[in-house]
């Protein structure tokens, strides 16, 4: 059998860009699922969709299409009664792939139903590939959209039975699972959460920090850093670094620090220390005869010119890193500000919903709500909705009581304010009364 044996010590590596992949593909963006409750009485947690979504990266698209259709169905099990018993068939085949370094992030949408009623929910967000050329139908999600529904690999679900009062009925609490695929159905087929589905990219591409603006960077202080430690950059031999999305999600103030910043004056004291170093020992040595003396002092000269124009070239290049480095680090201060602006934004509408569901739980005293109060900003909604909840099952408070009580405060409040008549024929008129009427008249 031909045998191929590996003779070079390194490889040579080609330098691609983030963007260079094969064209027969067409990138795609995946609404998975959302947090809290769903319609199939699951719950997920944030931190458990934070959890799922480590998960999605490489995970297969698959999908169901139906020649007599001309769309995709469900997710294709069929059911098999043969000798060998009752079994299912999985029906669904490959049509793309979540990239190895695709964005996965959280975005809320407001949901709407046939009734005209909305809700807002948080969905877990990633990008992906089909294969549009290969497969045409597979085209129909980018072209148009599709409906999405996650499968979660069986061995890997941990969770339990949890009774809900506030909805009265029980839903299994997802603690833990693996994504094992990502489910193109049709647009008759209702997935499990109303807004999952596959799409062309909208949102992916209105990223503020791009992949270029941190290449960049990563690529220039790893240049600072080889002219501060005095290395010479050997291009056609050089190994191309690049970021994965998980690094280079957030490029951190820190890392820019960690880049030693060298005063320039004393980067060039240290060259002209080398140089009077070089003539130092020049001039100690002695040359045997004259002519060995003179060939050695033309080579000592033409070594120590090619030494003063690298010396001369790093300083120049280290000068121009600084500055451009300087930039970078101004346009990235700019970025975080603009950040922390909208994250505080952000923060402030949550809290003010928050306030507004934890006053709904007039019923409950203000120690039964420390906590919640104390911690909402670690909550989401329906984590406080759901403690909350819990309190008021625990201390046994009927709602319709309170309600009814909440009403009859109301209409005795009403009752209590005072009104004021006048009889003007019993001569009755207060006398800054009759002082207005005069004066009108």
């Amino acid at each position: 059998m031909h045998q191929s044996i590996a003779t070079i010590d390194s490889p040579e590596f080609i330098n691609l860009r983030p963007l260079d992949i094969n064209p027969l593909m067409s990138e795609c963006e995946i609404k998975v699922l959302y947090v809290g409750a769903n319609r199939n009485r699951s719950f997920i947690s944030k931190e458990v969709a934070t959890k799922i979504g480590e998960t999605l990266r490489g995970a297969p698209i698959v999908g169901y299409y139906k020649e007599s259709k001309e769309d995709f169905a469900d997710h294709g099990e069929k059911l098999i009664i043969d000798d060998e018993g009752i079994h299912f068939e999985c029906q669904t085949v490959p049509y793309g792939f979540v990239s190895p370094d695709a964005k996965v992030w959280f975005q809320d949408f407001e949901d709407h139903d046939n009734m005209g009623n909305s809700v807002v929910h948080t969905y877990l967000m990633t990008t992906g590939y089909l294969w549009t050329s290969q497969f045409p139908e597979s085209s129909l999600p980018v072209n148009e959209g599709r409906p999405q529904s996650m499968e979660l690999f069986d061995a890997s679900v941990d969770g339990q039975w949890e009774y809900n009062y506030d909805k009265e009925m029980d839903y299994f609490i997802i603690n833990d699972a693996i994504v094992s695929k990502l489910c193109i159905l049709g647009d008759s087929v209702e997935p499990c959460f109303e807004g999952a589905s596959v799409t062309k990219p909208e949102i992916s591409k209105k990223f503020t920090l791009d992949d270029k603006f941190k290449n960049t960077l990563y690529s220039m202080m790893q240049d600072l850093k080889n002219v501060l430690n005095g290395g010479k950059k050997q291009m056609e031999n050089e190994t191309t670094l690049t970021f994965t999305e998980q690094e280079a999600s957030v490029v951190e103030e820190s890392s820019i620090e960690e880049a030693p910043i060298v005063d320039e004056t004393s980067v060039s004291s240290d060259f002209a220390k080398k140089d009077d170093e070089k003539e130092k020992e020049t001039s100690d040595e002695k040359p045997a005869d004259d002519k060995e003396e003179d060939g050695t002092k033309d080579e000592a000269k033409e070594d120590e010119g090619e030494e003063e124009k690298d010396d001369e070239d790093d300083k120049k290049k280290f000068t121009l890193l600084s500055q451009e480095l300087e930039e970078l680090k101004t346009s990235y201060s700019a970025l975080q500000t603009q950040y922390q602006e909208l994250l505080s934004f952000k923060t402030e509408i949550e809290n003010q919903k928050k306030d507004a569901l934890i006053s709904e739980f007039y019923m409950l005293a203000d120690e039964d709500k420390a906590d919640v109060i104390a911690n909402k900003e670690k909550y989401t909604l329906d984590e406080i909705k759901a403690k909350l909840s819990v309190i008021c099952f625990d201390k046994k408070i009927n709602f319709s009581a309170a309600s009814e009580e909440l009403a009859v405060n109301k209409e005795e409040k009403t009752e209590s304010i005072l009104t004021y008549s006048f009889a003007p024929e019993t001569g009755s008129l207060p006398d800054w009364v009759r002082m207005v009427k005069e004066e009108m008249k």
